[in-house]
């Protein structure tokens, strides 16, 4: 039943999308995210523009995707109402409770998260942060949550620009009840006159990164690019080591 809906509503949802995300969608891959990203910012560096990376990363971005405003965005974008009705009724109505050793905790409802390791859930969270992009004077990619913004940075003034990109998505994120890992997003500062403007979401000022993982390559602030596989194969080791003492049921 998920396959069949699957279909129906990316034919109605393909306006919406839009070209920047790669993550779940067909014909494009982390390849094409990396290539159509880079390619600006390079093009940009060739030519002595100083350019900021902002790697941004959503705090536990499937489970904080709020139903309510899901389900009106669908509407506003004229998914036909009975596919809206049979989504409703798929995403809501369902309880969880934390069980710790023995001890549980009471039953509450289910308010948000698109279900992962389903069929739809992808694509429902594409479709929720399609609009991330509305106002965005840089270039922003998306690969599902993996986002990253880059804009000119040429002088003190012109650092203004990713900042009011930075500004324009913390609204969005504060619009749309979901939040960015302020500690996670890192700035990388790349050009010979770059003047290392500090950029801040929200009130949080953002630390700067050396060099830093995309999408499985390492970027530096020199571009220099590299898939150090026992890099990337010591921190997944370290996040595999990462246990939660409690765990969700959920009906």
């Amino acid at each position: 039943m998920e396959r069949i809906l699957l279909g129906a509503i990316t034919s109605q949802m393909k306006h919406v999308i839009g070209k920047s995300q790669h993550g779940f969608t067909k014909g494009k891959l982390c390849l094409t995210n990396l290539i159509a990203f880079y390619v600006k910012v390079t093009c940009l560096d060739d030519v002595g523009r100083a350019v900021d990376i902002v790697c941004l990363d959503f705090s536990k971005a499937f489970d904080m995707v709020p139903h309510s405003p899901l389900l009106q965005k669908l509407m506003g974008y004229g998914l036909h109402k009975w596919s809206m009705w049979w989504m409703g009724d798929w995403l809501t109505g369902h309880t969880q409770r934390v069980v710790v050793n023995s001890s549980f905790s009471n039953w509450q409802p289910v308010t948000s998260g698109v279900p992962q390791g389903s069929i739809l859930g992808p694509m429902l969270f594409n479709i929720f942060i399609s609009d991330l992009d509305d106002g965005i004077r840089g270039t922003l990619m998306k690969f599902a949550n993996d986002t990253k913004l880059s804009g000119e940075a040429d002088t003190l003034e012109g650092g203004a620009t990713p900042q009011k990109d930075l500004d324009r998505l913390e609204e969005w994120a504060n619009k749309n009840l979901m939040k960015f890992n302020k500690d996670k997003c890192k700035v990388l500062h790349l050009g010979k006159h770059n003047p290392g403007v500090q950029h801040r979401l929200g009130s949080t000022w953002l630390e700067r990164s050396s060099v830093e993982r995309d999408l499985g390559v390492l970027v530096d602030s020199k571009l220099s690019m590299s898939e150090k596989h026992d890099a990337a194969a010591k921190k997944s080791q370290q996040d595999a080591g990462l246990h939660q003492q409690g765990h969700h049921q959920q009906r």
